[in-house]
């Protein structure tokens, strides 16, 4: 029987909890991932995820835009824009963070992990080991395994 230390991902991509908005939608899209845990003092504190960013962040800003023929004039200095920018990059993890999120150890079963992500509607597991994380699974781990 397989274990999850033989399908976890070992190279999983962390943030800090000062890590901004901005800095985390760019380490997701270069990174190719949706799930950031949150790191501090080499100890999780939460995880951040696409869905925390779709539910807690807000649509990114657009400036008044004034366009005549092939002229397109954008007024980055107007107050009220100014004002959402602020606030739209002012999240940063420990602010989207969430600080329930599904933990197993390495010697777990694939058959248990499953069981609960299935029972819980979770999308990944952290593997942890003395409160450190080793390693992450997620679905799609799970079904290559199999």
């Amino acid at each position: 029987m397989k274990s999850i230390s033989d399908v976890m991902n070992k190279n999983v991509i962390t943030i800090n909890k000062g890590t901004n908005l901005l800095e985390i939608i760019d380490i997701m899209k270069k990174h190719g991932v949706g799930k950031l845990p949150v790191i501090e003092n080499d100890k999780i504190i939460g995880v951040v995820t696409r869905d925390d960013l779709l539910i807690k962040g807000e649509k990114a800003p657009v400036p008044p835009i004034l366009a005549i023929n092939d002229l397109t004039l954008a007024f980055t200095n107007n107050k009220e824009f100014k004002e959402r920018m602020k606030k739209y990059v002012a999240y940063d993890a420990e602010g989207l963070m969430r600080k329930e999120y599904f933990k197993v150890t390495k010697e777990d079963t694939i058959e248990h992990v499953i069981t609960n992500i299935l029972e819980e509607f979770e999308e990944f597991a952290l593997v942890v080991e003395n409160e450190k994380l080793i390693g992450i699974v997620t679905k799609s781990d799970l079904i290559n395994s199999i």
